[in-house]
Order: C-alpha cells, then structure tokens, then sequence
C-alpha cells in the first residue's frame, strides 16, 4: 500500500494522519463553537469586527462569507475523510 505524505517547509513531512485528526479536531472545533451560549449572529459580528478593512474601498467581509467558512469548516471532516471502521 502507498504511503501519501504532505511535504512542509521543506524538511518536515505530515502523515495522513495528522493531517486527518486536524481536520476531525477543525470540525469538532467549530461544531462545539457554534453549539455555544453565542448564537451565529453573535459570532458573525464578532468575527466580522475582528477582521480588518480590506480593498479598494475597505470593507469588512459580509456575514454570509463568514457563515459559509464556517459552514464549510464544519463540513471538513464529512467531506474529505471517510468514516472510521467499525469496531
């Protein structure tokens, strides 16, 4: 069986299974955020506050982009990894 390994910064190597408990711990992350005393709204503005101004001219991104990074962080594990075997 191929063994796939990411290359970083070179010299370092991250093994698939790294990078898949930091994509299970992303999720579990961001599931356990939105699960929070905050409700979305409350988070969007914060997050929405804490970014700076960008472009010509500066804005702040729309609450509808952070909700669909956030969206697509919790989505991470469903989409590229498989379920883990039964035991």
């Amino acid at each position: 069986m191929k063994r796939l390994v990411v290359k970083q910064d070179g010299e370092q190597e991250v093994t698939v299974e790294v990078l898949a408990s930091s994509i299970v711990a992303i999720s579990e992350g961001i599931k356990k955020l939105r699960a929070g005393r905050l409700n979305d709204k409350a988070l969007m503005l914060l997050i929405q506050n804490a970014c700076p101004a960008t472009g010509t001219p500066p804005s702040r991104p729309a609450q509808k982009e952070i909700r669909a990074v956030l969206d697509g962080m919790a989505a991470l594990e469903a989409t590229y990894l498989k379920k883990a075997p039964s035991k």
